[in-house]
């Protein structure tokens, strides 16, 4: 039986919420780390990487909801959670600033809500 989550009322328990900003700043981590999203397709298969970035730029769609709202399987939390931490370190290891962006976040914006990928997909990142 599904239990409730405590975060999300209305939402089955180990719900994750992304907002736009977070969506944008994974979506980024795709782009600029095509390596990383590679070697989890070996891992996870090209169609899911395909999917799980598809997931992400529909959410970024101007129709589209402010956020999304998930229960995030095994290999979601691993491909979102590897590619937020390289985007972190490829972030940190370019000294990037805010011109380096044409969405019209901050670097420290995309940083934390990377950050946050990162917290919440970590149980499975070991």
């Amino acid at each position: 039986m599904l239990r409730e989550s405590k975060e999300f009322p209305g939402s089955v328990e180990g719900t994750v919420k992304f907002s736009q900003e977070t969506c944008c700043a994974l979506d980024r981590g795709f782009e600029k780390n095509p390596e990383t999203a590679k070697q989890l397709a070996e891992i996870v298969g090209d169609e899911k990487v395909k999917l799980f970035k598809d997931i992400l730029v529909n959410t970024l769609k101007p129709s589209s909801r402010p956020e999304m709202k998930f229960v995030p399987s095994e290999e979601m939390q691993t491909v979102y959670g590897q590619i937020a931490k390289r985007e972190l370190e490829r972030i940190d290891a370019e000294d990037e600033d805010d011109e380096d962006l044409s969405c019209g976040h901050t670097i420290n914006k995309h940083k934390k809500a990377l950050e946050s990928v990162v917290e919440k997909m970590e149980p499975k990142l070991n």
